[in-house]
């Protein structure tokens, strides 16, 4: 890694320099600014791929070209260089910057092709020519989509390059004139239709940009004057000047220096050659900055944004690029703009070629899936289910394996570039971006000859390699008679050089070594998951902890191998891996306070030592992954560059929920087996109890999330056809998902489910109230009203589980969980998850009973709602043919389960003094008294009776202020207010009174043993239909399921809500405050649950007293430190604070002339004068 210049086989090297014109972009008035015999080849449905979707400088007709919908419409070729032609919309809506978004729908094209060009070609081009362009859009689309003609045929195959594939066809430019007339003239009179009824001019004024790129070597020359002579005797011969906007178009000039090949004789030329070393030049990083100081000169008035690079992790090599920012003083990309600047430049090592790919868009080892080969293809289909919010069976289409193949293919391009035997020169390149009219003006007053910038002109000079000499030592008496005299000039100094001189052969050797730092240790890494996975079964795969820090690892060192081939820049979310600390502000914009991050401070290896080294402590090379002492406290951004799949808060999901919880269980497993294998059985249940409740709560909560999940996807499903505009996002649904995450999630019941189909209902009617009859609602029905109709939600009921056969958890493990045969839906994520906790059960501690027996006694305290299903529909609908449902979109025609509560009677004998010590009792009651439960029939009809007055109650208390409501309206509310906290006293739990006074209440009281037990005691139970229902059973059957659970969250967040009401008569106050107290429970939740709390009991402990990997797996969000506010200047820019706003007031200048001192400035630039 060490070599000095005393290896270099050379004492000098000549350096050459070539000039050259890369870009080019005119904006056109017209399309005769092609000239014969140039030909235009009109196309249609060019790839949107091709569309400008990043920001640019320059701005064509004052375009801005990434936000105005356009599309490319054509080429045409003169001189060998092809052209793309554009025609931009800018009376069209803005666009988003992807490709995808500013480019034209499939009706807007409908409208260009049928109603703007091809009426120009069936009224412009000759007949001949107009034989061969298809006549309508239709046609066009059919052509474009031919091949799906052929069975089996998703794209079109390699050897289909017609014609008609392409959908490109020459016009002669003789009528070029003539057809854009006639274009121009069609998309000035079309007018559209706007969704409010107004006409839009969406194509009108019509412009044209032509845009040639990769031109450097064609245009190639010793000096500027000579590369731009070659530019103007092709390409701007071939078109016509006075259809060219001059100030809409702009060059890329650059420059390229690169060692001279030693001159050879015709007998020994291959001899020479192959003695010839090759030789790479590499810019010096802080001439790059120096650099940026000369581009900032030419035009000061004019911000700058400047990027560095920094190619294969070395501290003193650089790039740069830097670009024109507008602001209200100044913006050098307008047409308008009259002051000469540099808009845009860069420089950059053309060693690159060597390490880069063909393609722009591709790059060494940058595919962000790599660090996915961590993972076994377990783990990998669970991030994909956790991707895809678990709503369905999903199978993704990329599996490890293809992963795995697309590793191999980077080492083996790394390879090739390692084992290369015959290496080539690479120099450096310079660029600038500017207008052709500055270009010109300095062209024409002299400016670029060579005898006046000899800088522009052809350039060769040695650069000695060897160290200089020292110089001789003065003789003894000049020493004596002169001491003060200044020493003699070191030979070598007066001219300094921006670049690097290096054997192209040493570079290829240290990149490679750079790389295989990297590539070993994640092959290491991705070989044992691949090894554990291989048919040998006898090996276990790594657990799921030590899956997740070696992906963390792998994460790491993929960042740290695409830096270590290519040039690249220091990004925002890569702060983890560069910097020790950092402070970003917080989101809140009216917040001064700011947070500390955290990271692994790499870069200060790299400024110390020149490139990098992992310090000491950084790595657990014995365990292979990073130190978890760091990792623990790291926040890792969220990256873009990374696959979707591989998105931070994807893996961070799938460690908090899954490899979490999977550890958890399994450590409470093996803990009881090893208390009933010491013979302490009383130990070892209550380990195995806490073990299947975070296994059930965890896979209720699975299938919580399946469930909204599948809701939102129908409702989805429903807007699309209706209109996304029209219909919106379910309020009440969203919000159900995002307390299904929290980590003590939200339980969703039928209360829920009525609660989004009143909200969908309404929204659904308000959107399909102005159909006709035949629509999807009847106008005469009373569904035009905010009531939801009876048939919503559609309540499933059964006819064959009678009681006591009816229980709700046993029929929830037959439904779903344990079916006869195994359903088509059976890899869903939540199913997966309960066979994967039931193996580890079976396999550990089977002697503590079956799995599934304590399973099924205990799922239907936490799924409260499910999907009727049956063996090949996971969600069944209701759609027959006479009944309402049916020709009803499918999200009002699902079908559910849910239970109704059948009052525990095990506290039927329970005594009042039991519950309430007291000296004395109510009149009527004594110590010995027993509570009254009703029952379920009687529960059910109480339910029912408060339903309503539950209903106004929570809307007035969320949308209305009482005190601003009519009288009428507020002694309507207050009685609602009173009748509900009687019916409250009833369903909240067993009471004690006289007639009808409640004197006692506690909450219903389910214990342990009643949920262990017969599943005849079962509290919930399902809805049996009224038909079958006979007089021996009516009691304690009923045909609806419950709404109104009386659960903690349902009762005392009623009572809270009667609070909010004010303006209560003092009796009611009392009996309000007196019902809480009774109720309130210390905040906890009752016996009957509404939350999943298993995880936060076992996650509970603190911090102090968990293992470091329970911590970093714990983490469900980057840790970070509040920080006291500080200084904005002294503040570091992170991606989290907003951009600078360097926009001032001010005009511009509209001085027309090109100022001399500009132009000299511009001048000196141009010829790169370090």
């Amino acid at each position: 890694m060490q070599r000095t210049q005393a290896s270099l086989s050379q004492d000098a090297v000549t350096i050459a320099r070539q000039w050259d014109v890369d870009s080019v972009w005119f904006g056109a008035r017209s399309l005769s600014a092609i000239r014969a015999p140039n030909q235009f080849r009109l196309s249609f449905f060019s790839p949107h791929t091709s569309n400008i979707s990043t920001a640019q400088v320059i701005q064509p007709h004052g375009l801005d070209l990434a936000h105005t919908r356009h599309t490319i419409i054509g080429t045409f070729t003169t001189a060998g260089v092809r052209f793309s032609v554009l025609m931009f919309f800018p009376s069209g809506a803005p666009s988003q910057t992807r490709a995808s978004t500013n480019s034209l729908s499939l009706a807007r094209f409908r409208d260009l092709y049928d109603e703007i060009i091809l009426p120009a070609v069936r009224e412009t081009v000759p007949i001949h020519v107009r034989q061969e362009i298809p006549g309508s859009y239709d046609l066009i689309y059919a052509k474009s989509r031919a091949y799906q003609e052929k069975p089996g045929a998703g794209r079109w195959s390699a050897e289909d390059e017609s014609r008609s594939y392409r959908l490109a066809y020459g016009i002669p430019a003789s009528v070029l004139p003539q057809f854009w007339a006639a274009v121009v003239r069609n998309a000035n009179r079309h007018r559209l239709q706007s969704k409010k009824g107004d006409a839009v001019p969406y194509f009108q004024n019509p412009r044209l940009l032509f845009q040639a790129h990769d031109l450097k070597n064609m245009f190639a020359s010793e000096s500027l004057q000579d590369s731009l002579c070659l530019f103007r005797d092709s390409i701007l011969a071939g078109l016509d000047p006075s259809q060219i906007d001059m100030h809409s178009c702009w060059l890329d000039v650059g420059m390229r220096d690169h060692v001279l090949m030693p001159p050879t004789s015709s007998n020994s030329e291959s001899q020479n050659h192959h003695h010839h070393e090759p030789w790479t030049l590499l810019w010096k990083s802080d001439c790059c900055r120096h650099l940026h100081d000369q581009v900032v000169g030419v035009a000061p008035e004019a911000p700058m944004e400047a990027t560095y690079y920094r190619p294969y992790l070395l501290r003193d090599i650089g790039g740069y690029y830097v670009r024109a920012k507008s602001t209200r003083k100044s913006n050098p990309g307008h047409p308008e703009a009259r002051s000469p600047g540099v808009i845009r430049a860069k420089a950059y090592n053309c060693s690159k070629e060597l390490f880069g790919v063909m393609f722009s868009d591709y790059q060494l080892f940058s595919s962000g899936f790599l660090p996915l080969l961590a993972f076994d293809e377990g783990m990998l289909k669970d991030l994909a289910a956790t991707d895809q919010s678990r709503q369905r069976a999903f199978v993704s289409q990329l599996s490890r394996s293809r992963i795995l193949d697309a590793w191999d293919a980077n080492k083996r391009h790394m390879r090739a570039v390692s084992s290369l035997k015959r290496q080539s020169d690479f120099g450096i390149r310079k660029e600038v971006t500017l207008r052709l009219d500055v270009i010109l003006a300095m062209w024409v007053g002299g400016r670029l000859e060579p005898n006046q910038s000899p800088h522009t002109g052809p350039m060769c000079w040695e650069v000695p390699l060897a160290p200089p000499p020292p110089p001789p030592p003065p003789p003894p008496s000049s020493l004596s008679s002169s001491p003060s005299s200044p020493s003699p000039p070191i030979v070598g100094e007066e001219q300094h050089w921006p670049f690097w001189v290096i054997p192209t052969q040493m570079l290829t050797a240290f990149v490679s070594a750079q790389a295989a730092r990297f590539i070993l240790p994640l092959d290491h890494i991705f070989s044992e998951v691949t090894t554990a996975s291989s048919a040998d079964r006898s090996t276990s795969p790594p657990d799921p902890a030590r899956q997740m820090l070696a992906f963390y690892t792998a994460q790491l060192f993929c960042r740290l191998l695409i830096h270590a081939v290519s040039s690249e820049r220091e990004y925002s979310f890569d702060n983890w891996i560069w910097k020790s600390t950092w402070q970003v502000k917080c989101r809140s914009p009216r917040s001064d306070r700011r947070k500390e991050r955290r990271g692994l401070g790499l870069g200060d290896s790299i400024r110390t030592s020149g490139t990098l080294w992992i310090p000491d402590g950084h790595i657990n090379w014995q365990t292979g992954h990073i130190s978890l002492e760091l990792l623990v406290n790291i926040y890792m951004s969220r990256s873009p560059l990374q696959a979707k799949l591989a998105h931070q808060a994807n893996v961070q999901a799938l460690a908090t929920n899954q490899v979490t919880i999977e550890l958890l269980f399994q450590r409470l497993v093996r803990n009881a087996r090893a208390e009933y294998d010491r013979g302490r059985n009383g130990d070892a249940e209550i380990l195995a109890d806490r073990a299947v409740a975070l296994a059930v709560e965890e896979i209720a909560r699975a299938y919580h999330q399946h469930f909204l999940a599948k809701l939102h996807s129908y409702w989805d499903r429903l807007r699309g056809k209706v209109g996304r505009q029209k219909l919106p996002v379910l309020d009440m649904l969203q919000q159900a998902q995002e307390e299904s995450a929290a980590e003590t999630g939200r339980i969703p019941t039928a209360q829920a489910v009525h609660g989004i189909y009143a909200e969908a209902w309404d929204k659904y009617r308000q959107v399909t109230a102005d159909d006709d009859s035949n629509g999807d609602i009847n106008t005469s029905s009373s569904s035009l009203r905010s009531a939801l109709p009876e048939e919503l939600p559609c309540w499933m009921n059964t006819r064959r589980r009678l009681p006591p056969k009816n229980s709700w958890s046993a029929f929830l493990f037959d439904q779903i969980f344990c079916r006869p045969k195994p359903p088509t839906w059976n890899a869903l994520f939540f199913l997966q998850l309960y066979r994967g906790f039931k193996k580890f059960w079976q396999d550990t501690c089977a002697q503590l009973g079956p799995f599934d027996g304590r399973f099924s006694r205990q799922i239907g305290y936490y799924i409260q709602i499910a999907f009727n299903c049956d063996h090949t529909k996971e969600v069944g609908t209701s759609h027959a043919q006479g009944t309402w449902y049916h020709a009803k979109p499918s999200f009002f025609q699902i079908q559910y389960w849910a239970p109704y509560f059948s009052p525990p009677r095990t506290q039927e004998m329970t005594s009042l003094s039991s519950i309430y010590r007291l000296r004395s009792y109510p009149e009527g009651l004594s110590p010995r008294s027993t509570p009254l439960i009703p029952s379920p029939r009687n529960f059910h009809d109480i339910e029912s009776a408060a339903w309503p007055h539950w209903v106004e109650i929570m809307h007035h208390s969320r949308h209305d202020d009482l005190d601003r409501l009519p009288f009428e309206c507020r002694n309507s509310i207050r009685r609602h207010c009173k009748r509900a906290l009687f019916y409250t006293s009833y369903l909240a739990g067993p009471t004690w009174g006289l007639d009808k006074d409640v004197n006692f209440i506690v909450p219903w009281s389910i214990d342990n043993a009643s949920r262990d037990s017969s599943s005849e005691w079962d509290v919930f139970r399902v809805p049996v239909a009224e038909t079958h229902i006979s007089k021996t059973i009516f009691e304690d059957t009923v045909s609806q399921p419950t709404i109104l659970l009386p659960t903690r969250d349902t009762i005392i967040g009623l009572l809270d809500a009667i609070k909010i009401l004010t303006g209560h008569s003092s009796s009611i106050t009392k009996r309000l405050s007196w019902t809480k107290r009774r109720l309130n429970n210390q905040g906890d939740q009752y016996d009957l649950p509404s939350h999943l709390a298993a995880r936060h009991r076992e996650v509970g402990p603190s911090t102090e007293s968990q293992s470091l990997l329970e911590r970093f797996l714990h983490q469900r969000e980057p840790p970070e430190w509040d920080v006291e506010p500080v200084d904005e200047q002294e503040a570091e820019e992170t991606e989290e604070t907003a951009e600078e706003d360097n926009s001032s007031s001010g005009e511009d200048n509209d001085d027309d002339d090109l100022e001399d001192i500009g132009l000299n400035d511009l001048g000196s630039y141009i010829g790169f004068v370090s």
